[in-house]
């Protein structure tokens, strides 16, 4: 005989992680709720919901930020921005940061790759942050689940 023991502690580790994801980013719902939670941008929050596909979100003269959703889960998150060193950029990455709990070295790739103006990887949380800057300054970060 089995028994199986459920209660609301195990429930929510459940959910917590169908909205994460194991090879995506999360739910549409989970990513702009915990990046609006870390937001204090009006301009730069999130709807609530999304169509499927490759969404833009912002396309202002500091950000370009666009997601790939699939079957309502993030599968790519892309900032696009020429100012790099902006305060406006900075909140924005944060934002997703902060709120897929991912803190770590990616502070450091940020350096590298805009003080090199080339690329730079790293995985923080099973998330790949990759950086590219161009000669031209423009900084292209691409967040996704690691593989």
């Amino acid at each position: 005989m089995i028994v199986i023991l459920y209660n609301d502690c195990q429930k929510g580790v459940i959910l917590m992680a169908q909205e994460l994801g194991t090879n995506d980013l999360g739910t549409y719902s989970y990513v702009s709720r915990v990046y609006n939670e870390n937001m204090r941008l009006a301009d730069y929050q999130l709807p609530k919901n999304a169509e499927n596909g490759e969404q833009v979100f912002f396309d202002t003269d500091e950000i370009h930020l666009t997601m790939q959703i699939d079957n309502q889960r993030v599968t790519k998150i892309t900032i696009v921005t020429p100012v790099p060193q902006s305060s406006t950029y900075m909140q924005v990455f944060e934002g997703f940061e902060f709120g897929l709990d991912a803190l770590g070295t990616w502070i450091n790739t940020y350096h590298r790759s805009t003080s090199s103006h080339g690329h730079a990887a790293d995985v923080v949380n099973g998330i790949l942050a990759d950086y590219n800057t161009t000669k031209d300054n423009v900084l292209t970060v691409s967040l996704t689940r690691a593989k």
